[in-house]
């Protein structure tokens, strides 16, 4: 399993140095903490395959209502690493893999990387004995392919705990110079983003993973129950968000003059209308607004289809205040 950091790095690495042949498994979600060009490009540098898993619908399940419960946020961690290995030893089976090896390092992460943990993932994923650790090994008990001599443990590792200077030191001596800055992780562990789940689950019953992506984008706003404004930071989100034009979906776009976009998710009636308008006035520096300022109004439509004429409507007067914004924001 390589995401591209340098754990799974250093991991790969120690292997190799044994003259294992590795496939690199890359696990494709809205929400991780490396992005598949970083672990394509670490991959490459090992001279390794590179095969992608994304992850389907299937998995919103996993952290909606996970067996083993949350960390400090909406992270899953247990439910989330065991469902990640099952998916692995599906492409094991396929490619004639014999063993699992990760980056994990021992007492890293509190939920997911602690003894017990780790035995109930493995044992839970039909993977006992057979995920080896390189990092931690030999703070842990010797795994099959250890014991059996496939793997030679006396070549493997004890780093435990959270600093990174033991495998700062190791990827100085492996001559591994370059390697990603640790991510923010997770965006589950984030609270932030863990109210925004939170939310989408509680307002929300059928959910696919374009819904969980979409959370990643701009900010958040739920005026009622069944509506929902996501508001672009700039440019680039403004345009993201166009991307996510759907039926049951307006998208507010400003003619002419900076400002943000407005994703309007839900019925659309006047009142959300002129929210959406108020938001828009409230976001635009007054100075950068021309005394004609427009909006376009986009309906949204099936994909694939021709997109729905655009109307113009006058970009309301009176801003919203920050206290009405903070009574309706999610994360």
């Amino acid at each position: 399993m390589i995401s591209g950091g340098l754990d799974s790095t250093l991991a790969a690495r120690v292997m190799l140095e044994q003259g294992i042949e590795l496939t690199g498994i890359y696990l494709s979600a809205p929400w991780g903490c490396c992005d598949k060009t970083v672990a394509m490009k670490a991959a490459r540098s090992l001279g390794i395959d590179f095969l992608v898993i994304k992850m389907t619908d299937e998995y919103i399940n996993v952290i909606r209502n996970p067996k083993y419960g949350y960390g400090s946020s909406m992270n899953p961690c247990i439910d989330c690493r065991i469902y990640m290995f099952e998916k692995v030893k599906e492409v094991m089976a396929r490619i004639g893999a014999s063993f699992l090896v990760t980056g994990e390092v021992l007492g890293q992460r509190p939920m997911s990387q602690m003894k017990n943990s780790m035995a109930l993932i493995e044992e839970r994923a039909g993977l006992k004995g057979l995920v080896v650790r390189p990092l931690s090994a030999k703070a842990m008990e010797p795994t099959l392919p250890e014991q059996a001599g496939a793997v030679d443990r006396g070549l493997l590792y004890g780093i435990t705990g959270r600093s990174r200077k033991p495998q700062m030191e190791l990827a100085l001596r492996l001559g591994i110079l370059d390697y990603p800055n640790p991510a923010g992780g997770c965006l589950l562990t984030d609270e932030g983003f863990g109210n925004r789940v939170r939310d989408l689950f509680d307002h929300q019953d059928k959910i696919d993973l374009e819904d969980m992506e979409l959370l990643r984008f701009g900010r958040h706003f739920r005026p009622n129950p069944s509506t929902k404004l996501v508001v672009g930071r700039n440019e680039q989100e403004n345009g993201t968000l166009q991307e996510y034009l759907a039926p049951g979906r307006v998208l507010f776009k400003p003619d002419g003059f900076p400002a943000p976009s407005v994703l309007l998710l839900g019925p659309p009636d006047d009142l959300m209308n002129r929210l959406a308008l108020r938001v828009i006035s409230h976001y635009t520096k007054p100075e950068k607004r021309p005394a004609e300022a427009k909006v376009f109004v986009k309906i949204g439509v099936p994909r694939g289809e021709d997109a729905a004429p655009m109307d113009e409507t006058v970009l309301l007067e009176g801003n919203i205040t920050d206290d009405e914004l903070a009574k309706i924001k999610v994360g």
